[in-house]
C-alpha cells in the first residue's frame, strides 16, 4: 500500500520546511494563523523519525520540535519510528487525533524505551514552554496550508463526539496490532507450538458492529428475499444503535449529536485511519461500511441528504488513491466496483430518487471511470437470493 500523503527528507536545523508545493497562503491568512493557529510540540524525536500531520509527512531533523500555525480543529498526528541500525525503512505507524483549539500548544515527548509519544510533561514545564514559545518557534515547522482543504473534505464529519465513541481507551491508532501473550478460551483452538498472542485491552478500535441480520423479525420468505437485495434494513439498524449510543450518553453534546451525520463520520474515521494510519482493520470496516451503503434500495428515499453528502465523501476518497489500490487490497475481487455498480443502478432506476441525487451519482459514476477505467454498464454477477423458509 503507497498512501499518498507526501514524505521529504528535513535535515535541516529547524525541522520540517513546509511542503515542496507552493503554500498558497496569502499575507493576511498567515498573521491570522500566527495568531490563532494551533501547534504540537514533541520533545527529543530522533533524527530520521517520519511524523505526520494529517495528509503530509516529513523524515525529520535533528533539532525537530513540531509543527505550528495549525487551523484549529481535528487532525491526525502520526510518527515511525527510525529502522535500527543494520535495517532499513521505519517501525510501525502510530498515531492520534486531536481536536486543536484556537491557539493551542500542545505538547507531548518522545519515549526512546518504547519507540513511541507519550504524554508524560508536567504542567509546569508545560506553562515553561509556552511562556519560551519564541525559542521554540525556530524549531518548528509550518503546517502546510494548501493541504488543510484536502484534509477537511476528508474530515469534515468526524466530530468530537466521533472519536470518544470510536478511538481505542489508550487514543492511540496503530498500524501493527498490539499483543500480548493471552490464555486460548475453551472453545477454541491452537497450534501449541506456537505462543497465544491477544490484542492488548483497550488497543482496539471501537467500531460500531452491523447486524447480521439483514431483515426485521418477523418477516415472510418474500420479505427476507427482498431484504437480502437491499441493506437499508442494516442501514436503520445501524441508526438505531448510534441513536440508542448518544441517547444514553451523560453528555448534552453527545446526546444532540446528528446520528446520520455520525455514519459519515465513521465512514471517514475508517477510510483515515487505513490510509494515513495504516490500519488494516479499519479497511475491513470502511469496507463494510461502503458496501452496506450502497446496497441500500429504499434508503435513496428514506437518507436523501445522507446520499448525497456520502457520495461527496466518497468522491474525495477516491481522489486520494492510486488507480490500483483496491485491486491491490482485494486482489481479483473488487468489492468497491461491484458496489458501486449497484449503486449507480438503483440510484438510475429509482423514480422516486431525486433529481439533485441522481445528477450527483452520474457525475461521480463519469469521475470514476476516468480514474480507474471501471465499466459500471455491466451487470452484477450475483447468485440468485435464497429464500429463507419460517416457521411462521
Amino acid at each position: 500500500m503507497t498512501p499518498s500523503h507526501k514524505k521529504q527528507r528535513t535535515g535541516g536545523p529547524s525541522g520540517p520546511p513546509p511542503s515542496s508545493q507552493p503554500v498558497e497562503m496569502d499575507q493576511a491568512m498567515a498573521r491570522r494563523l500566527v495568531v490563532s493557529g494551533a501547534s504540537v510540540v514533541v520533545l527529543g524525536v530522533p533524527e530520521g523519525t517520519q511524523f505526520g500531520l494529517d495528509m503530509n509527512s516529513w523524515t525529520v531533523g535533528d533539532k525537530f520540535m513540531g509543527i505550528k500555525m495549525i487551523p484549529p480543529g481535528i487532525h491526525f498526528v502520526y510518527y515511525s519510528a527510525r529502522g535500527t541500525e543494520g535495517t532499513s525503512g521505519t517501525a510501525a505507524r502510530s498515531g492520534f487525533f486531536y481536536n486543536f483549539a484556537k491557539g493551542e500548544m500542545l505538547v507531548r515527548k518522545w519515549d526512546a524505551s518504547i519507540d513511541d509519544v507519550v504524554d508524560d510533561v508536567s504542567d509546569e514545564d508545560k506553562v515553561r514552554m509556552k511562556d519560551d514559545y519564541k525559542n521554540i518557534d525556530k524549531h518548528l515547522g509550518v503546517y502546510p496550508y494548501h493541504s488543510w482543504s484536502k484534509w477537511i473534505s476528508l474530515s469534515g464529519h468526524i466530530s468530537s463526539a466521533t472519536l470518544l465513541r470510536l478511538e481505542p481507551r489508550t487514543a492511540k491508532i496503530c498500524s501493527a496490532a498490539d499483543l500480548i501473550p493471552g490464555v486460548v478460551g475453551s472453545d477454541e483452538q491452537a497450534d501449541p507450538r506456537l505462543p497465544v498472542m491477544v490484542s492488548r485491552p483497550d488497543s482496539s478500535i471501537r467500531y460500531t458492529s452491523l447486524t447480521a441480520r439483514r431483515y426485521p423479525a418477523g418477516s415472510t420468505p418474500a420479505e427476507i428475499t427482498r431484504h437480502g437485495l437491499d441493506g437499508t434494513f442494516q442501514l436503520i439498524e445501524f441508526v438505531a444503535t448510534l441513536e440508542k449510543m448518544y441517547g444514553d450518553q451523560v453528555s448534552s453534546s453527545m446526546r444532540d449529536q446528528d446520528t446520520t451525520r455520525e455514519v459519515l463520520g465513521e465512514i471517514q474515521f475508517a477510510f483515515l485511519c487505513f490510509l494515513v494510519g495504516m490500519n488494516y482493520d479499519s479497511f475491513e470496516q470502511w469496507k463494510k461500511l461502503v458496501e452496506m451503503m450502497c446496497s441500500c434500495d429504499e434508503g435513496l428515499v428514506k437518507y436523501q441528504q445522507l446520499f448525497l453528502d456520502f457520495i461527496s465523501d466518497l468522491y474525495f476518497q477516491m481522489k486520494e488513491v492510486p488507480s490500483d489500490f483496491f485491486v491491490d487490497i482485494v486482489s481479483c475481487n473488487n468489492f468497491l466496483s461491484d458496489s458501486l455498480t449497484s449503486l449507480f443502478a438503483t440510484i438510475k432506476n429509482s423514480p422516486e430518487v431525486n433529481s439533485q441525487l441522481k445528477e450527483k451519482a452520474n457525475k461521480f459514476e463519469a469521475n470514476v471511470t476516468k480514474k480507474f477505467g471501471w465499466d459500471f454498464s455491466a451487470e452484477l454477477s450475483e447468485d440468485a437470493p435464497t429464500i429463507v423458509e419460517t416457521s411462521d
